[in-house]
């Protein structure tokens, strides 16, 4: 539930910044970076057209007593407010004390990590002295400046939800949570994610572009552990073939508690029609080197050799490849087996099940999903094909292809937040 929050007389000190009630003299500051364009728009409001506007904004600021200033160098850059969350939409944080914040930040002043610096101090103000549990913050789904700072802050998504502007807009709005660090795990939980890559130049991309928090190791594996995007994410090397596929997934569901996995990295291509580079999504995957009664007339009981992927995870690529232009990306089948296809033994897989690719762990990921009902998709980028064929093909287009998967699956991930929706 919402705490009563007044903030008369607080001052809090940061490396560079005072944050501060506002005060009537702190209008023209206000004024100046308010009125620029592409400012309020972060927050959903139109930039101010005269400084009148500016005054009863300021008005409500200083009645309120929830909204910091930001001061720079004894000028006024931005505001910091403590806002009440949605009790409503989130119901499940009724027995925590919460508040949610919002921010902006004078165009003049972006880049230079500011916004983090003031993000943090209120944060240890709320938790330290306002006994707070849980802080909620948001941003638009186009909105990557905002995106990075929640990141930075120690947030976690949680929901995407329709947000109605002061300007009749409905915007798709991200929800973060961070709670207080007295909780080793978050009392109310947040969706993780699970990566899952075969070798290191696939998992290398992820980790560049993961706001990493700390390392686990199990069963000779390291897991990595993070956000990517605001989304909690789990991250790991498991060595090729099948097995070692098999062992990783399920830490990753039974261990560390992932909710869907993403097998992402590289594959073969199996026809002409698919090139070095292009990338492969499985709708449906099967094993080429296991008798086909072994998994239908035994555990698990398959109706057929094919695991489907989740048709959510499948909407999410596709909508990303509609995003992505510039990569050519394929929806089919995959298919997976303990050995390296090149040209010499091609011709009886594409004969019996005609697969766009081929690789070595993806349908043992997607047995493992099946069987703890975890949902689950491949996203593989083709190293070799007919025309370029074997391993020194494989190795000279392994990085480029690993890092070709890791964008289309940050993409993925994307726009499953949007599927996320909350009516």
């Amino acid at each position: 539930m919402n705490k009563q929050i007044d903030i008369t007389g607080v001052e809090l000190k940061t490396a560079r910044l005072t944050l501060r009630p506002w005060r009537q003299a702190d209008l023209e500051d206000f004024y100046e970076y308010a009125r620029v364009d592409g400012v309020g728009q972060m927050a959903g409001w139109q930039p101010h057209e005269s400084i009148q506007v500016s005054q009863e904004i300021l008005n409500h600021f200083i009645e309120g007593k929830k909204t910091f200033a930001l001061v720079h160098q004894g000028k006024v850059i931005g505001s910091l407010g403590i806002e009440r969350y949605n009790e409503q939409l989130f119901p499940q944080l009724a027995p925590y004390l919460g508040r949610a914040i919002g921010y902006v930040l004078s165009r003049d002043y972006w880049g230079r990590g500011l916004m983090p610096e003031a993000v943090q101090a209120v944060k240890e103000y709320l938790f330290e002295r306002e006994g707070l549990d849980f802080i909620n913050v948001g941003h638009f789904s186009w909105n990557r400046q905002s995106a990075r700072v929640i990141e930075k802050s120690g947030f976690t998504y949680f929901a995407t939800i329709p947000y109605h502007t002061h300007v009749g807009t409905v915007e798709e709005d991200f929800e973060y949570l961070c709670f207080h660090p007295k909780y080793a795990q978050p009392p109310v939980k947040t969706v993780r994610a699970g990566i899952l890559c075969a070798a290191d130049d696939e998992l290398h991309p992820f980790l560049s572009m993961m706001h990493k928090t700390h390392e686990t190791k199990k069963a000779l594996l390291t897991f990595h552990h993070g956000t990517i995007d605001g989304l909690a994410v789990t991250a790991v090397w498991c060595g090729a073939c099948k097995v070692n596929a098999a062992i990783a997934a399920q830490l990753l569901i039974d261990t560390f508690g992932c909710d869907f996995i993403i097998n992402a990295g590289t594959c073969g291509g199996m026809t002409g029609e698919m090139d070095v580079m292009d990338t492969v999504v499985s709708a449906e995957c099967a094993y080429h080197d296991v008798e086909e009664g072994i998994l239908t007339e035994y555990h698990p009981y398959l109706p057929g050799i094919w695991f489907q992927a989740d048709g959510g995870l499948l909407q999410a690529a596709r909508a990303a490849a509609e995003r992505l232009p510039r990569h050519k990306i394929a929806f089919g089948r995959t298919m997976t087996g303990e050995a390296f296809i090149d040209n010499r033994n091609r011709d009886a897989i594409l004969m019996n099940h005609a697969p766009l690719s081929v690789d070595m762990e993806t349908a043992s990921a997607a047995q493992v999903c099946h069987a703890f009902g975890t949902p689950f998709l491949a996203i593989r980028t083709i190293t070799d094909t007919p025309a370029h064929d074997g391993d020194a093909a494989y190795h000279a287009n392994c990085e480029a292809a690993g890092q070709a998967a890791a964008d289309i699956t940050r993409q993925t991930l994307q726009e499953w937040k949007r599927q996320r929706m909350l009516k």
